[in-house]
């Protein structure tokens, strides 16, 4: 079991702080980085993927990315590109997973069919790259005017019985399960696949982000489920870290409790 934090959710002033608070600090096992093509703060700068292969030796932190592209609204070739840019980015920088949002789009039947066309063309470039895709639970279908991808779990098995590749893992947002009121069923049918856990917190309507036991995401049904699979994989923190430091506390202490 590794315990790893969202860089979008604590403070750090540079890479080298992220990295020293990360693993020092809160004695994390690593960081998810956020990937954005600008490029500033709190996103990845460019001198940071330069520095961050030394700093991942240095704290030997488990190092993963998150993408903010919507591949399905980007179109399919596109969405090739965006995804073989961030591979080629993460290979060069030591960064071994890119978690990729469910989306959304107009159609959704053409949406997921141009999702699973465009991570087809990449699978066998991830593979070669050893860089493991995180599809990533998104908000309910209805929640904006029936457009959102990737909520229920008959959509990831459509393309998880298309690729068949370990380089194609589940990501699962205990938030967005929660707005989607399906976590469980997600976790449970979906744990050959599930590698990733986004912690965080809301109170079922929208994704607020709250700290740990502040909203009503059903934590203990959640725990429970990981443990029924026998999970032993990557837990997110993905709650704020800014002003109380408790609830985190509070999270990992049950993370290890149950888990460890």
């Amino acid at each position: 079991m590794k315990k790893i934090i969202s860089a979008l959710h604590f403070h750090w002033d540079n890479i080298i702080d992220c990295c020293h608070t990360a693993k020092i600090n809160l004695k994390l096992d690593g960081i998810e980085f956020s990937l954005d093509k600008s490029f500033n703060s709190p996103h990845l700068s460019k001198n940071d993927y330069k520095l961050l292969p030394d700093l991942k030796v240095k704290y030997n932190l488990i190092t993963e990315g998150h993408i903010w592209e919507n591949l399905a609204q980007l179109g399919e070739q596109a969405g090739v590109d965006a995804l073989l840019y961030w591979a080629e980015i993460c290979n060069q920088s030591g960064i071994t997973g890119i978690v990729i949002h469910g989306g959304s789009s107009d159609n959704h039947e053409s949406g997921l069919q141009c999702t699973e066309n465009i991570i087809q063309k990449v699978i066998r470039v991830s593979e070669k790259k050893n860089i493991i895709l995180k599809l990533e639970n998104h908000y309910p279908y209805e929640y904006r005017n029936c457009h959102e991808l990737y909520s229920e779990e008959w959509e990831f098995q459509a393309i998880f019985n298309k690729i068949d590749s370990n380089n194609l893992q589940f990501c699962f947002d205990t938030g967005h399960g929660n707005m989607s009121k399906n976590g469980y069923e997600l976790i449970t049918s979906l744990s050959n696949r599930l590698s990733h856990v986004h912690l965080a917190d809301n109170h079922g309507i929208d994704d607020d982000h709250c700290p740990y036991r502040k909203g009503s995401v059903p934590w203990d049904d959640y725990f429970s489920a990981f443990k029924d699979i026998k999970y032993d994989k990557t837990f997110c923190v993905e709650f704020p870290l800014f002003d109380d430091i408790e609830p985190f506390n509070e999270c990992i202490k049950d993370i290890d409790r149950l888990f460890l």
